[in-house]
């Protein structure tokens, strides 16, 4: 069974912040949880950082408003994505799931990935240097 998904409305709702009915918590765990919740969180924190926008009609010169706008949504854009495990956390516990549960489940879901990049950084860093190789400075 599929999980039900929110209307273009719940979801603008959801996306700034808003807690969705019950009927939608798989989704909003899928939502928090599946290999693209970067992205997902990225598509939100655009549209909560849509509100710079407003600057547009401010009666002042389209050179002072544009760098504006652009400072407003690069500046929000960094903390969010600065704070996005946090924040999904946030989320999942407002929707009634246990603190931690979206990282656990992530890190379940990519072990072997885990696993191969964790051999490939120790073949690496673990290699004997080789005789043309300048000494460590």
């Amino acid at each position: 069974m599929r999980a039900k998904r929110p209307n273009p409305v719940r979801w603008l709702w959801y996306a700034v912040g808003g807690r969705l009915p019950d009927v939608y918590r798989e989704w909003v765990l899928y939502d928090l949880t599946s290999r693209t919740w970067v992205l997902r969180h990225l598509a939100r924190a655009l549209v909560q950082h849509s509100v710079w926008l407003l600057l547009l009609l401010l009666p002042i010169p389209l050179s002072l408003r544009l760098p504006m706008i652009v400072l407003g949504v690069s500046v929000g854009m960094t903390f969010s994505l600065s704070f996005m495990e946090d924040a999904s956390e946030r989320r999942l516990i407002r929707h009634g799931f246990p603190a931690g549960l979206n990282r656990r489940i992530r890190e379940e879901s990519t072990t072997a990935e885990r696993a191969d990049l964790a051999a490939m950084y120790t073949a690496w860093y673990t290699a004997t240097p080789h005789a043309d190789d300048p000494p460590p400075a």
